[in-house]
């Protein structure tokens, strides 16, 4: 078998692995909402959107779309529960 077909067979494999060997560290994404367009961003394990119900929940739909398409890459986001004093 030639390089480059062990290449490709080689980069199938890691593909098919994909949940033990990838490991995403950061990334920026625009999402098209249905609404409106929005910035999704993840980084060192946190996640981010200029959405306003994030703003409220620490997640939202936009960053749970990009979890589902990640899979195991990523830590899922916390959801944020107020303290009722």
């Amino acid at each position: 078998m030639d390089s480059a077909a062990s290449r490709i067979l080689k980069a199938r494999q890691y593909a098919m692995e994909r949940d033990q060997r990838v490991r995403v560290h950061s990334f920026e994404v625009e999402l098209h909402g249905e609404n409106a367009n929005h910035k999704v961003s993840y980084e060192d394990s946190t996640w981010h959107c200029d959405c306003e119900e994030f703003g409220l929940r620490g997640v939202c739909s936009h960053v749970m779309a990009m979890e589902e398409i990640l899979g195991e890459s990523v830590e899922p986001a916390q959801l944020v529960v107020p303290l009722v004093p």
